[in-house]
């Protein structure tokens, strides 16, 4: 009888080296997949691919209530890793109030979003027009999501029903109501021009 359970043991022990041979061989195999998954992840990252998308509309809100709609012809957005978004064939954003109404209106033919800064960047022929018809034109403006502000370090031409004003470097709040030119270069009447 003594040889017979003897006999059992050692393939009790067999059995659970075996088991053990198994897990290790799937654990080792498991390594060697996420390895492999690290791979492919790297190479899809290192290698980006542009989305485009043609007649976008994009709503921007806070706490529900509408901020913005982004109009564009073309939108290309890069999922690098700081991504951001370019319109190429420009954009046309208008700026809500409280009231659901829009405060005012500012187009360019060109734009570039950086998604995680939430800012917007603006070039060639900007143009911004608020409620009260006051018209801003310069070739850079930045709207920067984070502050509800507009700035550029450019040169600045803003045409009120009374002045046409030329300046170098300018702040706003995203409505245009409040402004503020950092360096005025001159002012002209509307009405001395109106007589040239």
């Amino acid at each position: 009888m003594q040889p017979k359970a003897r006999k059992v043991m050692l393939f009790r022990t067999g059995y659970k080296a075996l088991l053990f041979g198994l897990f290790y061989a799937l654990f080792l195999s498991a390594c060697d997949m996420s390895a492999e998954k690290e791979k492919v992840e790297k190479i899809l990252s290192d290698t980006f691919f542009t989305e485009q998308a043609e007649n976008v509309e994009m709503h921007y809100s806070d706490s529900g209530t509408l901020k913005a709609i982004i109009y564009a012809p073309v939108l290309e957005r890069h999922p690098v890793e700081e991504p951001f978004t370019t319109f190429n064939k420009g954009i046309t954003t208008y700026f809500y109030g409280p009231n659901g109404k829009v405060n005012n209106s500012v187009k360019s033919n060109y734009g570039i979003s950086y998604d995680s800064k939430k800012i917007i960047e603006l070039r060639n022929d900007v143009r911004v027009v608020n409620a009260q018809q006051e018209k801003l034109n310069t070739d850079k403006l930045i709207w920067d999501q984070n502050t509800g502000k507009i700035h550029t370090d450019e040169f600045v031409k803003i045409t009120t029903p009374e002045n046409i004003i030329f300046g170098e470097g300018f702040e706003a709040n995203q409505d245009f109501t409040e402004y503020r030119i950092f360096k005025v270069k001159g002012t002209i009447s509307v009405d001395e021009k109106d007589k040239q």
